[in-house]
């Protein structure tokens, strides 16, 4: 299941969160495409149902061309 917030202009979102909730079929993930971390309190709350909750796993998914260590992106 993907939850995406409408964001015109925008082609890739920043963040990628996964939510797992158990359920009686087993763990269902939700896909969550957010741009700012602070949209992901509003989508957890909406649920499923966050006692039902077993982790959210968020990943950045719009990397720069390059992968930039901590040093080289402090001297940009």
């Amino acid at each position: 299941m993907t939850d995406v917030l409408d964001r015109p202009g925008c082609g890739v979102a920043r963040w990628k969160a996964v939510a797992e909730y158990r359920s009686q079929a087993g763990i269902v993930d939700v896909e969550h495409a957010i741009e700012e971390l602070e949209e992901l309190h509003d989508l957890i709350e909406r649920g499923p149902d966050w006692n039902t909750l077993v982790k959210i796993t968020v990943t950045f998914a719009r990397p720069v061309c390059e992968l930039l260590t901590i040093e080289e992106a402090a001297r940009l």
